[in-house]
């Protein structure tokens, strides 16, 4: 080629390539990588244009941004330990693409371990060294600012399933979803927001939390207030054990972590120019209460920065819940201390058939860390653990969009406007209506409600039929006084029944209270009834074949109620009683005739005082009734009585101590161990029944708090003491079992014992010249010992094994009698309902 003709094919070369490199389609793709469930993002996942070498990493965020000349059909993201995901592109030169990513731990076996001992189990025994450096309560003092936030929703609504007749009512909620986010509709059914200074105090141990501002979906309620701050919302991943939803499950963190997790070291890299490792975990066994996830960990300091796992619901032992998850992320703050940052949890209900999906969803944030500052310290001075300021639950929404730790998302600033459009609704008041009868037993007519349903009808051997009817105050009429009354009426012995209560609430900052009494009824709800009592529908379809032994009661109490400081609480109460056996109660194994008159009347006047502790104990008050929030304190309860003679006709001069210890311990992945321990002494001569009578079961009911196996009023003593203990396995032995596995059954052990002596005086007192005990003689079946003595010679053992979560609701024991077992049957068996995660 000449020089000339060369020189013109090289200048023509250069301007195509410059042409095409000048007007070439430049195509760019953003977009944001999050987990499903918890709605974190998800950072370093690999993000690729599938069938080319075109990729990219997701940032810290979550978020990407892909710039590529060569467009392809679909995009692409995977990380490991999650599903790969794609999604289709459209031609557009700018576009937004978002993931939600579902953890797959099957991909996690993929993972190949070289030879040698693993890095990621290096690294956890480096980080179980240095737990006590990264754990900010070693520091004496500090506080910091949290705004929490928890929703409860319903999800997964399709237009298919608001376009039912139950629902459709409900489907402009479509109109508040951002579909450029991927926001799921949901129907909000209950959201709250706080924001509260935190102080802690290491020595001695102590917390203090002022809330600030606080706004509950419409309703305002200081004590909610008080149960939605941060102080019960938190758990520590450093603990061997986190609880949630009332179920203990093993920290990946634990001391024992490597007994119940596989761990392996995926990635690292700089985060915050802080070289950091990357290492997901899985559980040993897919039964065990464990999570699946992973965390990242700084190097050097080897604290925890941030963590993501979720609990495998459908093969953990726990009931209701389809998915849990949680999220926490750390900062290092003072170059030396790291602090929570984040903290998320996020609970998906199970629900039937294609029914909405119930998401409760707990987000916590914290800022404005100060450590050992005087502020601290004088907070510690003033006596209440919580403290709602003035006004806190009227903030306006300027506050709060300043306030914020966090913005809200165009769904989430349409919950407010939601909820009280939804309450407003004629249909929805018509559901809570219901929920409210089948929950509480009572239909309220305004002021006044009447109930409970569950005792208008029930059957006993005195009255044959007995009809009930009863009404009572709520706090439309008084949020400081509630008055109750009710009336009865048998069909066999033609008899009036009734009873009436006064309620006056005297404080509520402490808790104080006055209530008076009055009842002439039978004992249908005595302290030894069984745990549904015998004032119900079902009382006469559970009773074992023995003769019920039933008094007519009439009774005056009146009882005033403090709360002081720290758990500590005091009831002092007076009362006067006339007691009328329906048995011959000085004769009763000779002639037993369930329906003859009373053979005598019992008067007593009681002055009682009783205290009750529980450490730092927390109570959630609706109405006028109040539930106890916080259960990892013993109950220790103490009560002396004394019984006057001559007042108000009152046959009995006598004293009487009781005390009993309540708790539970957790034994690691054994479940945890509950037992109650009791005794006391009666100080006078006194007929049988006002003694100790060791509570009897005489259904075929398992009774928690009765010894199942003993008939009531079997034994008596005046000195006694008693041990109650069950562990309950929470299906570490069951899940070994693949069926029960699948049939989430747990497995359970129980004994109860009790001693307990009669003085010489009332062995006396209740015996005739005959030698015949006059109130406690025995049925023809009783063995001789029985015909002998009442009391206990030697101490009465019963053990039990059973088996509970069957179809998540029913519990059956089989109890062995191990002394004493000259009765008919040596084996018997309950059944028990409970609701239980």
């Amino acid at each position: 080629m000449k020089p000339k003709n060369l020189l013109y094919v090289s200048i023509l070369t250069v301007i195509s390539l410059i042409a095409q490199t000048t007007f070439a389609q430049t195509y760019r793709i953003s977009g944001r990588v999050i987990e499903d469930h918890s709605e974190e993002s998800i950072p370093f996942v690999n993000v690729f244009l599938q069938g080319t070498t075109t990729g990219t990493t997701t940032d810290m965020d979550g978020g990407f941004v892909l710039e590529t000349d060569q467009l392809a059909d679909s995009i692409g993201v995977s990380a490991i330990g999650y599903k790969t995901q794609y999604k289709a592109l459209s031609k557009n030169s700018e576009q937004s693409v978002s993931f939600r990513l579902l953890r797959d731990d099957i991909l996690m076996d993929e993972i190949v371990v070289l030879a040698g001992e693993n890095p990621a189990d290096i690294l956890l025994r480096k980080i179980i060294a240095n737990k006590h450096k990264n754990d900010i309560d070693q520091s004496d003092f500090y506080q910091y600012e949290s705004y929490n936030k928890l929703e409860v929703d319903a999800a997964n609504l399709t237009k298919e399933l608001m376009g039912k007749k139950l629902l459709k009512p409900f489907d402009f909620i479509f109109e508040n979803v951002d579909s450029v986010s991927e926001e799921r509709p949901f129907l909000p059914l209950f959201i709250t927001e706080t924001i509260s200074d935190y102080h802690y105090r290491k020595d001695p141990n102590g917390q203090r939390e002022i809330i600030k501002a606080s706004k509950i979906s419409g309703t305002k309620n200081a004590s909610w207030t008080q149960f939605l701050g941060n102080m019960y919302q938190q758990f520590d991943i450093y603990d061997n054990f986190i609880e949630v939803m009332g179920k203990n499950f093993a920290s990946p963190i634990s001391n024992m972590g490597l007994a119940n997790y596989k761990y392996y070291l995926v990635d690292s890299g700089y985060i915050d120019n802080k070289w950091s490792y990357q290492i997901t975990f899985k559980p040993k066994l897919k039964q065990d209460n464990a999570f699946i996830g992973d965390f990242w960990v700084a190097d050097t300091s080897f604290a925890v920065r941030r963590i993501s796992m979720e609990l495998l619901a459908k093969e953990a032992n726990i009931n209701f819940v389809n998915k849990l998850s949680i999220f926490q992320e750390f900062d290092e703050v003072n170059d030396s201390i790291w602090v929570l940052k984040k903290d998320k949890l996020i609970v998906s209900f199970v629900t039937t058939g294609k029914m909405p999906e119930i998401i409760g969803r707990k987000s916590t944030y914290f800022k404005d860390h100060l450590f050992n500052n005087e502020k601290t310290k004088r907070v510690f001075k003033i006596p209440e653990d919580i403290i709602v300021q003035d006004g806190a639950m009227d903030k306006d929404e300027s506050f709060w969009a300043t306030a914020r730790h966090d913005s809200l998302s165009k769904n989430e600033k349409a919950i407010y406007a939601m909820v009280d459009s939804i309450k407003q609704m004629p249909l929805v008041k018509t559901y809570v209506d219901i929920a409210t009868v089948v929950i509480s037993g009572y239909k309220e007519f305004g002021a006044i409600e009447v109930g409970p349903y569950f005792n208008a009808y029930s059957t006993n051997i005195i009255e044959g039929s007995r009809f009930r009817l009863g009404v009572r105050t709520n706090t439309d009429f008084s949020e400081r006084m509630q008055f109750k009354a009710y009336g009865a009426y048998g069909t066999k012995d033609k008899s009036f029944k009734y009873g009436g209560e006064a309620l006056f609430v005297l404080s509520k900052k402490p808790w104080q209270t006055f209530n008076v009494k009055f009842q002439d009824d039978l004992d249908v709800e005595s302290p030894n009834a069984e745990e549904f009592g015998e004032d119900n529908i079902f009382a006469g379809l559970y009773r074992r074949d023995v003769p019920q032994k039933l008094m007519r009661i009439r009774k005056l109490e009146a009882t005033y109620s403090r709360d002081w400081r720290w758990g500590l609480s005091n009831q002092l109460s007076f009362s006067n009683r006339r007691l009328n056996p329906y048995f011959d109660f000085f004769n009763f194994g000779k002639n037993y005739d369930p329906g003859i008159e009373p053979a005598r009347t019992i008067t007593t006047s009681e002055v009682k005082l009783n205290t009750r502790f529980s450490y730092k104990e927390k109570y959630i008050y609706h109405g006028f009734n109040r539930t106890a929030i916080n259960y990892d304190k013993p109950i220790v309860n103490l009560s002396y009585t004394l019984g006057v003679a001559g007042v108000l006709d009152s046959d009995f001069t006598y004293h009487r101590l009781d005390f009993s210890f309540k708790d539970w311990f957790y034994a690691g992945r054994w479940g945890y161990t509950s037992y109650v321990l009791q005794g006391g002494k009666t100080f006078g001569t006194l007929p049988f029944l006002l003694l100790h009578n060791h509570p009897g079961n005489e259904t075929y009911f398992f009774n928690t708090y009765s010894f199942n196996r003993m008939d009531q009023y079997e034994f008596v003593s005046d000195t006694y003491a008693s041990l109650f203990v069950t562990h309950y396995f929470e299906g570490f032995l069951m899940n070994r079992i693949p069926l029960m596995r699948k049939l989430k059954w747990r497995s359970l052990v129980n004994a109860k014992i009790a001693v307990g002596s009669l003085s010489d005086a009332n062995i006396a007192a209740n015996t005739d010249p005959t030698g015949t005990h006059k109130n406690f003689g025995n049925f023809e079946q009783m063995a001789d010992w029985q015909l002998q003595s009442p009391t206990l010679a030697k101490p009465y053992v019963e053990v039990g094994a059973g088996i509970e979560n069957i179809f998540h609701l029913f519990r059956v024991d089989a109890i062995w009698r191990l002394s004493y077992t000259d009765t008919p049957s040596k084996v018997g068996i309950r059944a028990g309902m409970q609701l239980k995660f």
